[in-house]
């Protein structure tokens, strides 16, 4: 049983060196390898957990059989509890508030419908001129027509009302 600790805790070990070295490559193949248990349901269960949980299995039960009287089932035991437990703490103390961290700076042209832009090329009534846009990850510019079919002049607020085709429908904004 020993070996299988020490496998346990090698093969976690080794893990840890490796998605060290290569990052997000390997979890992400991980999280795709295991896409097929639907485990969606069951938030705990993520790459990083079960390999935490597999190096706590196995260094746990090394330790308690070099340092322990402890029965061999005991020790199983004892390191299985152990292991359920530090996959509890990693995902509660890392995974989680780290998932809730992560944030984006991409966005769809649809989110935005309904933003303030900045007209930089005057709209004709009939064809296309250009908007700035603020966005997440800083100021955009789109290609723009008019909403209402009316000339927009340059340098004036206008709001996205709609998208068709990748381009912007935008109204002039009037605040008076």
């Amino acid at each position: 049983m020993e070996a299988v600790f020490w496998i346990c805790f090698l093969i976690g070990v080794i893990y840890t060196i490796v998605v060290v070295i290569f990052g997000d490559v390997l979890a992400g193949a991980l999280d795709a390898s295991l896409e097929w248990l639907q485990l969606d349901n069951l938030p705990v269960i993520q790459p990083l957990t079960l390999m935490s949980g597999l190096t706590i299995f196995g260094g746990s039960g090394i330790v308690l059989l070099q340092f322990s009287a402890l029965t061999m089932t005991i020790v199983v035991l004892a390191s299985l509890g152990l292991a359920i437990v530090g996959v509890i703490i990693v995902y509660f103390v890392y995974v989680k508030p780290m998932a809730n961290a992560e944030s984006s700076i991409g966005y769809s042209i649809y989110d935005l419908v309904g933003k303030e832009a900045q007209v930089v090329v005057p709209i004709p009534a009939e064809g296309y001129g250009e908007v700035m846009v603020k966005t997440v990850g800083g100021v955009v510019s789109h290609t723009a027509a008019s909403f209402g079919k009316v000339e927009i002049d340059g340098e004036r607020s206008v709001v996205v009302i709609e998208v068709q085709d990748g381009v912007l429908l935008v109204s002039e904004l009037n605040l008076d």
